[in-house]
């Protein structure tokens, strides 16, 4: 089968172990390259893009459903003179976010307890007041919190610590988004620049990814492009149907996402049970 023909007959299926999918077409592996990193480098950026939303989002499910969810919220600031090392580029957010939190895990290695988890956001409102908001598992009682907030301080060294209890661990992630803006601004808000990393998720809260190759025929793609055009906003049974494709939201899983989307595009029953049966992955294609 040639590549045209491939793409002209498949859709592709992007999803991993937090239960989230998405849902696009194909592309012509001659005709297109990936994208660059989004959170790396000395690249300056002013909001948390799609993909930092959507790394938080499967990161705060996973915490909730291996690690007992996210129980506590911090931000910390830096003072002038950390500010000052920022400005003329001797440091960075991400840097100094980085040595925070291994001098934090370094504690509880030393004391053979086990790590807490992170899932930290950097924002620099007006470019004037950077600071990082941070989600972490680790929990402790109010009357412990501000001799806890001064050790963190310490260990910071660039400013103030403030801490909040999250009462419900299942709306941890759509706290850090309020936080930062996302929730109400979305990709198109400015949250200031950051240079390099603006966002950061423990290596235990990253969900692995898959990618399948699913025929559904030319018809198929045909109604898929139609229902992409007609309905993009649009929300449907938890698929959310934007102009690049459609997604589901974690803890959703890639068969009855499937289904539902094969439902959407009236794909003949029996067509459906082939569809389901013959993932293509050509490592020609990919």
């Amino acid at each position: 089968m040639s590549v045209d023909t491939f793409v002209a007959s498949h859709l592709k299926v992007k999803h991993n172990s937090a239960g989230e999918v998405s849902i696009t077409l194909p592309t012509n592996p001659n005709l297109h390259r990936p994208p660059p990193p989004d959170n790396s480098g000395s690249r300056i950026t002013t909001c948390l893009s799609r993909r930092g939303a959507k790394s938080i989002r499967g990161a705060v499910y996973l915490a909730g459903r291996d690690h007992g969810g996210m129980g506590t919220f911090i931000t910390v600031t830096f003072d002038l003179e950390a500010r000052e090392r920022l400005a003329s580029g001797e440091t960075t957010i991400g840097a100094e976010i980085s040595r925070f939190l291994d001098a934090w895990r370094s504690r509880y290695r030393k004391k053979g307890k086990k790590q807490p988890l992170f899932i930290w956001v950097a924002e620099n409102p007006n470019d004037s007041n950077p600071h990082v908001h941070i989600l972490t598992n680790d929990k402790v009682e109010y009357r412990h919190f501000r001799m806890w907030a001064r050790g963190l301080e310490k260990l910071w060294g660039n400013g103030m610590v403030h801490l909040e209890k999250i009462k419900y661990a299942k709306a941890a992630g759509r706290y850090l988004m309020k936080a930062v803006g996302y929730l109400a601004k979305g990709t198109d808000g400015n949250q200031g620049s950051v240079v390099g990393q603006r966002y950061g998720v423990s290596r235990d809260l990253k969900p692995k990814e898959h990618i399948d190759y699913v025929h559904v025929g030319i018809e198929g793609v045909i109604a898929y492009r139609k229902m992409i055009t007609e309905s993009s906003g649009k929300k449907f049974n938890d698929i959310y149907v934007h102009e690049h494709g459609v997604w589901t939201p974690p803890g959703h899983g890639v068969n009855q996402t499937l289904i539902m989307i094969l439902n959407l595009l009236h794909i003949p029953e029996t067509q459906k049970i082939r569809t389901m049966f013959q993932s293509n992955s050509p490592q020609s294609f990919i």
